[in-house]
């Protein structure tokens, strides 16, 4: 099944075409049950859940570093069309997503 994971805790995406995630555990709830998205857009700030003390940092940062290691962890082929969108109004952390995110395909992609 292909579908695009949009993973904002306020906002919506343009279009009904998206699964919606509202956190992190959501995000990493839909790629353990339904698969590897094709695209994936990225809020950085979710909510009061990025406070968590106990289970660390839960911020859009944090999901694609988990994704990631989800992907190589797991021997997960990427979706040829993979691609992402960071939508973020926290300008540092939507770079450290943009940055992070592009070294890795990079890095992926030429392995």
């Amino acid at each position: 099944m292909t579908y695009k994971l949009f993973l904002d805790d306020i906002r919506f995406p343009a279009t009904s075409d998206w699964t919606i995630a509202r956190s992190m555990d959501d995000a990493v709830w839909y790629i353990q049950n339904k698969g590897i998205p094709y695209f994936i857009a990225f809020d950085h700030d979710l909510a009061h859940e990025h406070y968590i003390i106990g289970d660390g940092e839960k911020t859009g940062y944090t999901f694609a570093k988990w994704f990631a290691n989800y992907v190589m962890d797991h021997d997960i082929t990427l979706p040829a069309n993979f691609g992402f969108d960071v939508h973020s109004m926290n300008p540092i952390g939507a770079e450290n997503i943009r940055q992070y995110m592009s070294q890795w395909l990079h890095n992926y992609w030429t392995k």
